[in-house]
């Protein structure tokens, strides 16, 4: 049923200009890179639904780690979509393009006095992929998610474009925050600030030796820390321990920034550097860098660990898998120590997991990931046994009552979404019918028409 989709989709292509073919991926390398056709928009250029048939999704910079972004047939490209078109440094609401990546966003806005308030593990997502995703990051407890700072958007159809903001097409909007691209390409948005002083942050490591400790030190940190995470070790079985980080804007008045680094691009290395000997070692030498008091560290080190170095390549060609899941509060502690278990029955390395806990602030999306509980999050190489031991992770997670992120699984079945997920129908009723994503097609199982 799905290709057969697919070569309907082809079949009533326009091809009013030429197209590019370009070779995607999600960031994880799974699925594996495939060409598509390609459309570049910009602003004020000819609505790309009136260039082609086919069915279209826009695409960023490409950071989500699942197939959201990959699209059905032909991708929509807005990495010319990058320009400011306004910044009220008194009221702290800046209206951007949604191809600007979140880091060059910072760059303007920190030493003007504002920032984000809500920041993932990388710069390099855009504005567009901030809200198709609903992202979320260290200040879940007073802030929420990245769409609850949203003021306005445009949003541009296969019908025209349309602009939503909580008091127009408010329902439009609600549908398009965290709803993958499905209800349009976002052309740009208006966005809501907050003060900060400084482009420094105060930092402190608080290290926990069981799950019981995370949650007590957790509690303490959030009641006057601004961003808390926590790195965690899963090397050595039995044992759920790891580092708490806590970070502050600092008062000082120091707001510049460095200079743009030059993106340097890494192609895979020929094997996974990961194994479980490799990554008990990696972990000791992160813990052991971590021992330290309260420091003094500049913004990027401490929202953008992920672009320090080139992660996604380390896996090696055969790529890796990111799950993430938000156990409810009821039982997250029980849930993160089955999925622990899980691992290590399985005998996986886990370079990577990230434990954070999500309050009740409610997320305004139709298909917002967080609810009130913890959050895991793990990087998995994509060696023998690991996609089964993740998709019993799934079964259980779906058992509990608690969710996948969307834009970083590859493995979710239909039942397993539309479980956790029960306002797909209402998504499904505002898609775009020029819209699809591989992801869409693989959790609704072709219910779209």
């Amino acid at each position: 049923m799905e290709s057969g989709r697919r070569r309907n989709h082809r079949s009533h292509r326009l091809d009013r200009c030429p197209m590019n073919r370009v070779a995607l991926s999600s960031w994880t390398g799974l699925p594996h890179t495939r060409i598509y056709p390609a459309l570049e928009v910009e602003l004020d250029a000819e609505n790309p639904f009136a260039q082609t048939g086919a069915t279209l999704l826009a695409r960023g910079n490409g950071r989500s780690y699942g197939d959201v972004c990959l699209p059905s047939d032909t991708a929509v490209l807005t990495s010319r979509l990058q320009r400011i078109h306004s910044f009220d440094t008194e009221r702290g609401i800046i209206t951007a393009e949604a191809g600007i990546a979140l880091a060059a966003l910072l760059r303007i806005t920190i030493p003007r006095g504002w920032t984000l308030p809500v920041l993932p593990g990388t710069g390099a997502v855009t504005v567009g992929g901030a809200i198709a995703n609903d992202i979320h990051g260290k200040s879940h407890h007073w802030a929420g998610t990245f769409g609850r700072w949203v003021r306005q958007i445009e949003l541009l159809r296969s019908d025209g474009r349309i602009r939503c903001s909580p008091c127009d097409n408010a329902e439009l909007l609600a549908a398009t925050i965290g709803g993958l691209g499905l209800t349009g390409t976002i052309t740009w948005a208006e966005l809501q600030l907050i003060p900060c002083s400084s482009a420094w942050m105060e930092t402190r490591a608080t290290r926990f030796a069981t799950l019981e400790e995370f949650y007590d030190h957790t509690r303490t940190l959030e009641a006057t820390a601004e961003y808390v995470v926590a790195w965690c070790d899963l090397s050595r079985p039995g044992r759920i321990s790891g580092i708490l980080s806590a970070a502050s804007f600092c008062n000082d008045g120091q707001c510049s920034v460095p200079p743009t680094a030059n993106e340097r691009r890494f192609p895979p290395l020929p094997v996974s550097v990961f194994s479980r000997p490799t990554v008990r070692i990696a972990n000791m030498l992160y813990r052991w860098l971590s021992s330290r008091g309260p420091s003094r560290e500049h913004y990027t080190t401490v929202f953008f660990p992920l672009d320090r170095l080139p992660w996604n390549r380390l896996f090696g060609p055969r790529g890796f898998y990111q799950l993430q899941a938000v156990l409810p509060k009821e039982c997250a502690r029980e849930g993160v120590t089955a999925i622990c278990e899980r691992l290590w029955h399985a005998k996986l390395p886990v370079p990577l997991c990230v434990l954070k806990q999500f309050s009740a602030i409610e997320s305004p999306g139709l298909l917002s990931f967080p609810m009130a509980g913890t959050s895991i999050a793990l990087d998995v190489p994509n060696t023998n046994g690991a996609r089964d031991t993740l998709r019993a992770i799934i079964a259980d997670v779906v058992a509990a009552g608690g969710r996948i992120y969307p834009a970083k699984d590859v493995l979710m079945i239909p039942a397993e979404f539309q479980r956790m997920y029960p306002q797909w129908e209402v998504l499904e009723r505002w898609r775009d019918r020029r819209c699809c994503s591989q992801f869409w097609e693989r959790v609704t199982c072709g219910i779209q028409s």
